[in-house]
């Protein structure tokens, strides 16, 4: 009786083994066999056979405060993005060694006035002589006056307007030099050597620059407006779209690409290196529930998108997709605005909107989602 017992459970985990083994297989057989799909999402964007490509926010000016000469930067005293106050210290120098320069050239200048006055003395000048170390005199007094240009007595280098800091080009301990400097600080973006801080005000202009090889590129001209579309601070599919006027235009031959610089209206609060959506400004509208075309499936006469959505069966969860009926509010050539038909809405939860799909689908039809690998 045990031994017949023994046998009946073998049988019946058997049974189950087999069972189980077949479910599993059946199941791995099935997904192999199930139309593969990718999705997008839902999102806002601009609809319009117009110029669009992207670009990256830089400040219009900043505030350069350049070292006059040689000066051995011993502390750097404040970081980038921190907000500074006219006369806030920035950094100090080696105030020894520019003490050391002005002791020097106060003798050379000494000496020239020395030089002067014994020739004046003589029972006949030598005009011309004096008049030369007069310039001497001069020119030294000018250099003099040049050596502790921009620094405080005890070798700090002061900020001389309110910003904040956006460069620091010089680390502790070593040497900024730029001789061909005759100031301090400057607005000029122009060429030169680099300065060792940049400053800008605390409501700065905004430039937005781009390249572009495009043939529409040609039909933008210096003078013409562009729209610009940033990144939204949160996740809500949410963005800020502003307005440009293009104030460079000039094409690379070497690159074989368009090189624009366009002022963005207003201080709007940027930031720079942002990146940013720029297109053109005629003929084009920003619109909600933007999917590319190739979602859309026509169907005598009307509109339907595939959702996918997920639901539980006898096997677990699984990925199917429902046939809804929408209306295209706007469209180009790429991508349209949808509305659901009769003001409703897409099914909850959904897992996203069928671009593409292995094989032909249809309304409830199982799938699985393109994870890409």
């Amino acid at each position: 009786m045990n031994k017949r017992n023994k046998t009946i459970n073998i049988i019946i985990i058997i049974f189950i083994a087999i069972i189980v083994f077949c479910t599993y297989f059946s199941k791995t057989i099935k997904n192999m066999l199930l139309p593969e799909v990718s999705v997008v999402t839902l999102k806002s964007g601009t609809i319009g056979n117009n110029y669009q490509t992207e670009g990256t926010i830089k400040y219009a000016n900043t505030h350069k405060i350049y070292a006059i000469n040689s000066w051995n930067v011993k502390d750097v005293l404040v970081n980038i993005n921190q907000d500074v106050k006219k006369g806030d210290i920035l950094a100090k120098v080696d105030n020894d060694a520019i003490t050391l320069s002005e002791r020097e050239e106060k003798a050379t200048i000494i000496n020239l006035k020395n030089q002067i006055e014994a020739l004046k003395k003589l029972p006949n000048p030598d005009e011309n002589k004096i008049k030369e170390f007069q310039f001497q005199l001069d020119t030294e007094n000018m250099k003099y006056k040049q050596i502790r240009k921009g620094l405080t007595s005890d070798g700090s280098i002061l900020s001389d307007i309110d910003g904040k800091i956006v460069a620091v080009n010089s680390q502790n301990g070593t040497e900024s030099s730029n001789s061909s400097k005759s100031s301090l600080s400057s607005v000029s973006t122009g060429a030169g050597g680099n300065p060792l801080f940049e400053i800008v005000a605390s409501h700065p202009d905004f430039l937005v620059n781009w390249t572009n090889n495009s043939n529409d590129a040609k039909n933008i001209a210096v003078g013409d407006k562009v729209n610009i579309i940033t990144s939204s601070s949160d996740n809500n599919n949410s963005a800020k779209e502003l307005t440009a006027n293009v104030l460079q235009k000039q094409y690379n031959d070497q690159t074989n690409e368009y090189e624009f610089s366009a002022s963005i209206d207003g201080k709007p609060n940027l930031k720079e290196d942002d990146n940013v959506i720029i297109s053109t400004a005629d003929n084009t509208k920003r619109y909600d529930n933007v999917i590319p075309k190739s979602c859309l499936t026509e169907d005598n006469g009307l509109n339907y998108i595939y959702v996918v959505s997920q639901k539980g069966g006898a096997l677990g969860y699984y990925e199917y997709v429902q046939k809804v009926q929408v209306q295209v509010v706007a469209s180009d050539d790429e991508n349209c605005s949808i509305k659901p038909e009769d003001e409703g809405s897409l099914p909850s939860n959904n897992l996203g909107i069928v671009m593409s799909t292995s094989k032909a689908i249809d309304d409830n039809s199982e799938v699985k989602l393109d994870t890409g690998n």
